[in-house]
């Protein structure tokens, strides 16, 4: 009799141990879902598109009475989902920068302080732009501008202003974009007053990304 019982006793204990094994088994492959699947895939997925923008420009030379200046804009895709941009305006402008006379009096800091006491800039001109719209904007363009995570890409481009016409160059950056492919967001290319051309897209699933100034160049 006391043998029979430790036999039944050694019977459920196995199967407690199958039952416990098969229940840490299916535990582990329910935790692997949830970080395979749903941290990196799933969880990504739901997160907004995330660019970093940097860009400069440089003299580069002078010749028949116009300076040659070169400008690079680098984009780069630093979020988890695919960006795709409805379009891309780039402007410069050039200005002429002259003293303040009397010297300009420093204004009460707030959330934006920046202070230029002995100089000013004036007849700001654009003096060049490369704006267009992608086909998310518009299908006809057959233009297709994207950056997968992680990826970057890069636009350079060279013009030319008249040389002593202007002592500062500054440089605009807009561009709307999404993560969402195989949609269209109407779009077109708007101007404003002083010339500058801004992409606007009329939707609210898109992001705006906007900087002003996003690079400047001393071109005396």
């Amino acid at each position: 009799m006391i043998f029979g019982k430790r036999e039944r006793t050694s019977h459920v204990t196995a199967i407690v141990r199958d039952v416990v094994e098969v229940v840490a088994i299916i535990i582990a492959g329910v935790w692997a879902f949830y970080v395979f699947a749903y941290e990196n895939r799933i969880k990504p997925s739901f997160a907004k598109p995330d660019v970093n923008v940097t860009a400069s420009m440089q003299r580069l030379g002078e010749h028949n009475g116009l300076v040659t200046v070169g400008l690079r804009l680098h984009l780069d895709n630093v979020g988890t989902v695919k960006t795709n941009f409805i379009g891309i305006a780039i402007n410069v402008y050039g200005e002429r920068v002259v003293p303040s006379s009397p010297p300009q009096q420093p204004q009460q800091p707030g959330t934006h302080y920046v202070f230029n006491g002995y100089y000013r800039t004036q007849n700001k001109a654009t003096v060049y732009t490369l704006a267009y719209i992608t086909e998310i904007g518009d299908p006809s363009t057959g233009t297709e501008t994207s950056l997968e995570p992680g990826g970057s890409a890069e636009i350079q481009r060279i013009f030319y202003v008249p040389k002593s016409r202007f002592d500062l160059l500054t440089m605009s950056f807009d561009a709307p974009y999404t993560k969402y492919d195989n949609v269209t967001f109407p779009s077109h290319l708007a101007v404003t007053s002083d010339g500058t051309r801004v992409v606007t897209p009329l939707s609210s699933q898109v992001d705006q990304f906007n900087i002003i100034p996003v690079a400047a160049l001393d071109i005396r």
